[in-house]
Order: structure tokens, then C-alpha cells, then sequence
């Protein structure tokens, strides 16, 4: 008879779907390990491994390293292929086991078939980057206490069911470079060179601003120029598309108050007619200003600030808007590119292309951002989903009984630092020590040594004092003070014209 019961079974499949490893759920509810693993994976319970060629590692040995990059994408440490050849390479060198393969490293065609046994559970994705500050951030106490006065402020305005009330914004970078898919050339080609108009560096700023029905505002674009704008840079665009300038080319404080004032407080007022709006975005410095802040409150819209570092996760654009624009994106910039006849993007064609862009905006997506945000319906437990763990790689946190394959993944993860990268780090840490050069001269990182020798010599030198010196500076400087004080209590003090003239004028009375 099992130790566990079906109920114990299925809270353990439950903890494994709420983010669990299988090691953590079977240690937490009493079911035994293999017997999880086997009901998660989807394995034979009665061990037919059909017929064909044995696998180099055994099924058990190949789940438990399909839990374990499970795991690792989880704490946002996901491997790529060179990885995993690393991984069970150092895996079959700890079990001291002898391959077919050159030093024990998989080919590709057995990480071509290893894909295939578990394509149900394993996939590839082109990951996202996810700073440390960011992924340090989204904590269960910022999370909870975020939605906890979210929660509240919808409450209070009475907007828990009224979506159409409910807005969030945030700017995006469109770039004009047209690399963003792999073309097919001849094999024996060493080069793939695409033909462009320019080098694709421009980059146009453009905020979107939606609601949680999928109602978008028209694009306001900010240009980077340090004087008014041409009549040419607002020609195209979809109707009512605001233009901006600044001389960095991102959003600024004064042109979002601007576009605050002009756009959004107007078109808010005759849509909702006065009815309590809420506002969601970041707390960027361009969006927190005195006179938003006024705008806002004397036209009843509610902003809520984002928690510092946390727009991937519970930022609607970002969450489900801003991937598919992009796509669409590079479609339309690749059409122009070849109808235009390699014609650049600049200010003036700009317009046109958002305007191509505008009429693909799909407000499902958009929805689909408020909800895989948590913003609408209000559900904490999505963006708890997109918390990665605490990103340690000691071994108690391997969610993987086997010693050989626990060394296999440190030894990927943390390997051993090589003198390069010891010296590299000492070097960051190390006191700075700022070099004097004249205007437009070169130096080595052995001239450089030298100058600041040299300095720091001559600085020696001219601190260096002898003791007798020393004596006869303060001597002298002593005897000052004293020839000082001197003086000033011999100075008899000269009337002023004033008090003559009084005097004499009382010798005549």
C-alpha cells in the first residue's frame, strides 16, 4: 500500500503548477520522487520503453535533466544548446560512464532527438533581458502591497467592472534598421550583406496610451531636434497623432505636460464626462511633474505609479502590446524599404509608417496586457508567475537528488574564475586615480603608470618638510600675530568730518 494518498497526489501536481520543483512538492506532500516526476512528465508507469536504439541517458537520467533546465528557466538562468552539451558532457564525466561521443560531448543530432522526446515539456524561446535590478525587484512584498492599494483605489472609485475607465501608458523606441530576421543565402557564402538605405541607427520615441477595453488614443511622436518642428514631420499620420520635440529624442517633462493638457485630459472629459478615471504607468521622471499632478487631480483621474523596476511584469504595454508592434513593426519597415526603392525613414516619412502601424493595433492584445498584468480583472497571482527565484546556484537549491548531476550544473553555472576575470574584478573595485593628459593625447595603460608616478612623486616631494623648518614656520608665523596685536591696540582712532564739524561748532556757542 502507498504512504500517500490521491489527494496528496494532486496537491503535489498543484504545488508543480504554481511554480514548485518536483523535488520541493514530493519532499512537501509525502509523495515519493520518481512517482511525482513519472505523473508530471507524462512517463509509461509500466517502464515500455518501446522499440529502437537505446539513449545514451537512461529515461530517468534524461527527466532529471529536463526538470532541471525547467528549473533553471524559472530562475531566469535558461540554457542554450552549447549549455546543455556542456551540462551532460560534465554530467557523464562525474558518473565516470564511456560514450560514443568524442569526449563524452552529445552531437547535435542526439540534442536534435532529446528536443523531440520532450518537445511536450521543453521549447525554444528567444529570451528577454531581465536586469538583476529588475528581477530583484518583483518581490512578493512589492507585489502584494501594490495590489493591495490597487485593489483599494479601485474599490473606492467604484471601477472594479468598468474597464473602459481604466488606462495605462508608456513610450517605445522604433528603430529603422531592417535586420530582424534570418535570410537565406548560399551555403558557402561567408557574408549575408542586406541593402539599406541608411545604417538603421535613427531611432523615433512614441508614447502609447490604451485602456483595459483596448481603446487606443492616437500615437504621440517626440522627434529628437533642439528647434520647432517642419510641417513635413506631421504629415500622415493617423488623425489626431500629437507632435513633440526635445533635443534627446525622449520624452521631457514639459511635452508630456503639454500632451497631458492638449490630449488626454480633454479627450477624457467628453468621454467620461467627469466620471473617476485611473491612469497607470511608471514612475519616470518625464510623468512626475507638479503641474500633472494638478491636471489630474482637478479633472478626477487617479494616477497609480508602478513599483520602481517592475513595467515587464505588471505594465500592460509591455506585457502583451509592445512585442506584437515590433513584429508588425518590421514588416512594415521592410515593405517600405523596397517599395520606396531603399528611400530612409526620416521625420518626414515617419508619419506614413505609424500610420501603416496604427490600423494593424489589435485591441485583443491590449486586453490581453491588462489581464496577464493583473490590472484587469485585478489577479496578483499573474504577475506572481513572472517572479524568478532568488538566482543561487548552491547546491541546496538544485532541485535534484544526484550528486554527479548537482556538480554537473555548478560546473556550468559557477565555474571556476580564471585569473582574467580575478584581475578584471579587483580592477573594478580598485580606487580610481584620474590621469592628466593634455587635450587630444593618446596614452598606454604603461604611460599612464608612469604619469601617475610621477605624480604622486612630485606630490611626495612638495609635502615633504624637515622638522627645523617646520619650527621656524611656526616661529615666524607666531611672531606675525603678536606684531599684529600690537598695532591694533597702539591705532588711535581719527574722528570723523561729521563729529569735527559738531565740535567746532560747540566752541562757537
Amino acid at each position: 500500500m502507498p504512504k500517500y494518498t490521491e489527494e496528496d497526489l494532486g496537491r503535489a501536481k498543484k504545488l508543480v503548477a504554481d511554480g514548485f520543483t518536483v523535488y520541493k512538492a514530493a519532499k512537501d506532500t509525502g509523495v515519493p520522487y520518481e512517482t511525482l516526476r513519472r505523473h508530471i512528465f507524462g512517463i509509461n508507469v509500466t517502464g515500455s520503453t518501446g522499440s529502437g536504439r537505446p539513449t545514451v541517458l537512461t529515461r530517468t537520467e534524461e527527466d532529471k535533466l529536463v526538470e532541471i533546465l525547467a528549473y533553471l528557466a524559472r530562475q531566469a538562468f535558461p540554457l542554450d544548446t552549447s549549455d546543455i552539451c556542456d551540462l551532460v558532457q560534465q554530467f557523464l564525466n562525474n558518473l565516470g560512464r564511456e560514450t560514443q561521443w568524442k569526449d563524452n560531448r552529445p552531437t547535435r543530432f542526439w540534442l536534435s532527438r532529446f528536443k523531440a522526446r520532450h518537445a511536450g515539456v521543453l521549447a525554444s524561446r528567444k529570451p528577454e533581458i531581465l536586469t538583476i535590478t529588475r528581477a530583484k525587484s518583483l518581490t512578493e512584498e512589492v507585489v502584494g502591497a501594490f495590489f493591495s492599494m490597487y485593489n483599494g483605489v479601485l474599490v473606492d472609485l467604484g471601477l472594479e467592472d468598468k474597464p473602459d475607465n481604466i488606462y495605462n501608458l508608456d513610450e517605445t523606441g522604433f528603430s529603422t534598421d531592417p535586420r530582424s530576421t534570418r535570410v537565406i543565402v548560399p551555403s558557402k557564402s561567408r557574408d549575408a550583406y542586406l541593402k539599406t538605405a541608411s545604417c538603421g541607427k535613427a531611432t523615433y520615441s512614441v508614447l502609447f496610451c490604451v485602456n483595459a477595453t483596448g481603446s487606443y488614443f492616437p500615437p504621440f511622436v517626440v522627434y529628437k531636434a533642439k528647434r520647432e518642428p517642419f510641417d513635413s514631420w506631421m504629415r500622415g499620420g493617423p488623425p489626431g497623432t500629437a507632435y513633440g520635440t526635445t533635443p534627446s529624442g525622449w520624452m521631457e517633462g514639459n511635452i508630456f505636460e503639454s500632451w497631458f493638457q492638449t490630449i488626454f485630459v480633454p479627450e477624457i472629459t467628453k468621454k467620461h464626462d467627469g466620471q473617476p478615471t485611473v491612469l497607470v504607468y511608471d514612475g519616470h521622471g518625464s510623468h512626475m511633474t507638479y503641474r500633472t499632478a494638478a491636471l489630474a487631480k482637478d479633472n478626477n483621474i487617479t494616477v497609480v505609479c508602478l513599483p520602481p523596476h517592475t513595467s515587464h511584469a505588471i505594465q500592460p504595454l509591455d506585457v502583451a502590446v509592445f512585442k506584437p508592434v515590433k513584429v508588425a513593426w518590421a514588416q512594415i519597415l521592410k515593405r517600405w524599404q523596397r517599395e520606396s526603392r531603399l528611400v530612409a525613414v526620416d521625420k518626414s516619412v515617419f508619419p506614413t509608417l505609424i500610420s501603416q502601424l496604427w490600423k494593424e493595433l489589435d485591441p485583443v492584445h491590449a486586453v490581453a496586457g491588462f489581464r496577464g498584468s493583473g490590472l484587469f480583472p485585478v489577479d496578483a497571482e499573474k504577475v506572481r508567475s513572472r517572479m524568478v527565484g532568488p538566482g543561487s546556484t548552491s547546491r541546496d537549491d538544485i532541485p535534484s537528488p544526484d550528486e554527479a548531476l548537482q556538480d554537473a550544473v555548478l560546473s556550468v553555472l559557477s565555474p571556476e574564475q580564471s585569473s582574467e576575470t580575478k584581475a578584471a574584478l579587483a580592477n573594478k573595485t580598485k580606487r580610481r586615480s584620474r590621469v592628466q593628459n593634455k587635450s587630444g593625447e593618446v596614452l598606454t595603460s604603461e604611460s599612464s603608470l608612469q604619469r601617475l608616478e610621477l605624480e604622486a612623486a612630485k606630490r611626495a616631494e612638495k609635502g615633504k618638510k624637515s622638522p627645523s623648518s617646520q619650527q621656524d614656520r611656526k616661529l615666524s608665523k607666531k611672531r606675525e600675530e603678536k606684531g599684529k596685536k600690537r598695532s591694533s591696540s597702539h591705532k588711535i582712532e581719527k574722528p570723523s568730518a561729521k563729529r569735527k564739524v559738531t565740535k567746532l561748532t560747540t566752541r562757537s556757542k
